[in-house]
């Protein structure tokens, strides 16, 4: 298509995402809603593009919310411009720390890109105050950013994977005691790095796909469409003799107007290649995601959960960011392993040191609920047929390293006041096993460090574990 195409792109993510998602798709074209008119020729060549999008959180955050305004503004090395007009947009991103997740395959054009003006407005966020109290914040004035992208973007010829991070803890403004008082985004907000998609043993920032879930709207041979969460994005995803099926799922044809969870990789040329398929619910139904902010009863009958992302019928941006009431009396519990390493660690769930059910779900836990019905108004109340327990990440000091054999250890990871687990659950300390398989991009670990570990999180009725999936700066 011609420089001066019309663009659709995914609405819903966090600001620079799409930010830099405008700036790609700009200067691509693809046809309908927004505008791009650049100032010089297109630059000649292009190559097939995974964008993605990550956070770097503040732990006292449950939730963050953003607008993008019209237009924005794109430098081009040369000395050129292009300007974006969007549509509408709200994004959610904090249940992404220390994850980053696809959010479109873009064939983009070869080159080198400099930096972007954008205006960000209405953001909205959710924390906890120290005496465990959930705040909204909004901000209503809007706040114009200009960013210079060190290094630049550049797209050579082979296929490449673009992620993006929003540092919260740089866009907020805190008081003295660690509450947020307002927003205040720049350039030291965002974070921008680019990888060539792996040949194997793939993570998030090079073609891995872990617990991709939303609706399967189109299925064409061996492949099939689906839109992913509240992010819009729409994917494709092949399948082949090898993709796993499972909970009601046979074949293809049986995942169309399903709520579907992929597991998956990105082949050489940037098409995802699904590996495991599970049915969640039909079109009918919901899945919500969150973070569980108190239990009642003990079995569980309900949970409260605030809102963080979410597909199928009733799902919608004004659920994100709110509570909700979640009948769990007649619901089964299971644990989204994704890609999470739990060799020499015994069956889970179920083991004495990882159980997840209805006497050990506890406040603090992110989970997914399933139900059949839709997602009810804020405050409202949804049946569970299912509660799934989900990864999710949090910050603290390492003491009590005990290294094991094949890159394992186990340690304790003492969380701040300010940690919404400790906040929500009233626990300070969480025992971390890294395995073999933990994707740990912090290096040594040592008494004394201090990382950011996403895992899944399991209360033992009198103590924390946490088994580890990433371990960051």
């Amino acid at each position: 298509m011609p420089w001066t195409s019309v663009w659709w792109f995914p609405r819903r993510r966090a600001g620079i995402l799409l930010a830099t998602l405008v700036l790609l798709l700009a200067i691509i074209g693809c046809g309908g809603g927004s505008s791009a008119t650049p100032t010089q020729p297109p630059i000649a060549g292009k190559t097939t593009t995974q964008l993605r999008i990550g956070d770097a959180a503040v732990d006292r955050v449950i939730s963050f919310e953003v607008t993008i305004a019209s237009p924005m503004t794109f430098a081009i090395s040369g000395g050129g411009t292009a300007q974006v007009t969007l549509g509408s947009n709200r994004l959610e991103i904090s249940h992404m720390s220390a994850k980053s997740e696809p959010l479109a395959i873009l064939s983009a054009p070869q080159g080198t890109y400099t930096g972007a003006t954008l205006t960000i407005s209405n953001p909205e966020i959710v924390f906890l105050d120290n005496a465990s109290v959930a705040h909204t914040l909004e901000g209503s004035a809007s706040q114009t950013v200009t960013l210079t992208f060190s290094p630049a973007i550049t797209i050579g010829s082979s296929p490449a994977v673009v992620s993006i991070d929003l540092n919260v803890a740089n866009s907020i403004a805190t008081d003295a005691s660690g509450n947020i008082t307002g927003f205040n985004f720049s350039a030291s907000s965002f974070t921008f790095s680019t990888k060539a998609v792996a040949v194997a043993d793939q993570q998030d920032n090079d073609g891995e796909l872990e617990d991709v879930t939303g609706l399967v709207t189109n299925v064409s041979g061996n492949n099939f469409t689906m839109n992913v969460g509240q992010s819009g994005a729409q994917l494709t995803f092949a399948t082949d003799t090898n993709t796993q099926f499972s909970d009601g799922l046979t074949n293809v044809s049986s995942t169309l107007n399903q709520i579907v969870k992929v597991e998956g990789t990105t082949q050489a040329d940037n098409t995802l290649l699904a590996s495991e398929v599970e049915g969640l619910e039909n079109q009918n139904g919901a899945e919500l995601e969150g973070l569980v902010t108190a239990v009642s009863g003990n079995p569980a009958a309900s949970l409260t959960v605030v809102g963080q992302d979410g597909v199928g019928s009733g799902m919608d941006s004004t659920k994100v960011g709110a509570s909700f009431t979640a009948n769990v009396g007649g619901a089964s519990y299971k644990v989204d392993l994704g890609n999470i390493d739990t060799s020499g660690l015994g069956g889970i769930p179920g083991t004495p040191n990882f159980p997840f059910s209805g006497t050990t779900v506890k406040a603090g836990q992110r989970a997914e609920v399933e139900s059949a019905g839709a997602v009810p108004a804020a405050a409202g109340t949804i049946v569970a047929d299912k509660v799934k327990l989900q990864q999710q990440a949090m910050t603290g000091t390492v003491s009590n390293f005990v290294a094991g054999s094949g890159g394992a250890a186990t340690f304790d990871l003492t969380l701040p006041a300010s940690s919404y687990v400790a906040l929500l659950s009233g626990q300070t300390t969480v025992h971390v096993f890294q395995q073999p398989k933990t994707d740990n991009r912090f290096g040594t670990v040592s008494n004394g460090s201090v990382v950011r570990v996403r895992g899944l999180l399991f209360w033992t009725g009198s103590s924390f574990n946490l088994i580890a999936r990433r371990i960051t700066q």
